[in-house]
Parts: C-alpha cells; structure tokens; sequence
C-alpha cells in the first residue's frame, strides 16, 4: 500500500472521496431508518445476449499482455477509469473492494472471479502508476492498459465510451463511462451494471446471475 503524498499524487483525492462516500453510506443509512427502501432496491444489472468478445489484447504490469485467454474459465467484473479521475473511479473502486470481501464470505466464488480495472489513460498511467493505484484499493485487482487502438478495440464491444476532456498534457480530465462490465467463463459479455454503485447490490446481483447461468460443459 502506498505511503507518501509525493509518491502517489492521486492519494490526497482518493482520501477526499472516500470520506465523502462514508459520509453519504452514513446519510444513506439514516435516511434508511427513518424511511421506506427504494421501490426498485438499488440498480439493477442489465442482462444481455451474451455475445462472444473479439480478440483482444491489453497491457498488465507492463510487461505481460492480458487477453481472451486470461478470461476464460473466470467471471471478470471490468471496470473503465484512470487514475487521476477526481471522483468516480475512486468511489467505484472501493465499492468494488467492498464487494470483493463480501464475496469473500460465499465459498469458493473468489476462486474463479476476478475484478479488472483498466485505465483510459496511457498516457499518463505508468504501468507502476496504475498497479500501485489498483492495489492501494485491493492486491488482488489486475489492472491494464494498452495504446488508444486496443483500448478502443475492447470498449467498443463493451459499449464503453472514453474520450479526453481539455487541458494541457498534465492536468486534464477523460470523460468515460461509469458501468461495470462482467465477463462470464466462456468470454462473453453477459451483463451490465450502471452507476450508482453499492457493494450489497454488487454482490446480490452477481450472485443471482452466476447462480441462474447454466455451467458449460468441460
């Protein structure tokens, strides 16, 4: 885990968000206690036609490649954002660390899940960059990237939209989708969840398509 503001100039914005999305937990839970739930509880997930995901190829670690292949045989919840992003992907993120404990609870269902965040911003997302942000929020979390060509390639079979907003090379902002994407073991895009997210509703909906998901045969 990280140490140093100087080293790691996103940690003063990850702790700014994360003390917001305490704050809103703790209203949240108030406003809980003294009123009905939503009619709706909480986002639902979009459930697709799976389709097949193209060949794809991404950068981990910088210096191995993360394709179809490393897909296969999991379920692999993708998320899209970058490390200087000032609010959402800090707040999505430790939503999803959240959810990764709380699956950890369910036997056996962390053996074949993995949780991928993958940066729109090469640029400026040193491969060390982007492993020490995913890691300060979990070690298990892989985290890629790859040139503009290949990002798009995947985005794009994902309904992924990023580009990159005003500024100078330094200070600028990419506008990107929210969703979290989850891939199923044959490597097919088989659901959508849209913002907001919340670790309970992360987890219940996983849970409910993994379990209504026939398993291929071997």
């Amino acid at each position: 885990m990280p140490h140093t503001h100087a080293a790691n100039p996103w940690m003063k914005r990850i702790a700014v968000t994360l003390l917001l999305l305490v704050l809103g937990i703790a209203a949240g839970a108030m406003i809980s206690r003294h009123g009905p739930p939503p009619a709706d509880g909480g986002t639902a997930a979009k459930l697709l036609a799976p389709h097949t995901l193209q060949p794809f190829s991404l950068t981990r670690n910088g210096v191995s490649q993360l394709d179809n292949d490393d897909l296969r045989g999991k379920w692999s919840l993708l998320f899209f954002g970058y490390t200087h992003c000032p609010d959402v992907c800090p707040a999505t993120l430790a939503e999803l660390a959240r959810a990764y404990e709380l699956l950890a609870q369910e036997p056996g269902v962390l053996d074949d899940t993995q949780f991928i965040f993958v940066s729109v911003d090469p640029a400026r997302d040193t491969p060390d960059a982007l492993a020490a942000y995913a890691g300060y929020f979990n070690p298990a979390f892989l985290a890629v990237s790859g040139d503009p060509e290949q990002l798009a390639a995947l985005a794009r079979q994902l309904d992924i939209r990023f580009r990159r907003g005003a500024g100078s090379d330094e200070a600028y902002n990419v506008d990107h989708s929210s969703a979290i994407l989850l891939i199923d073991p044959q490597v097919r895009y088989h659901a959508r969840i849209e913002a907001p997210h919340h670790a309970q509703d992360i987890r219940r909906q996983y849970l409910e398509i993994r379990r209504q998901t026939p398993t291929p045969p071997s």
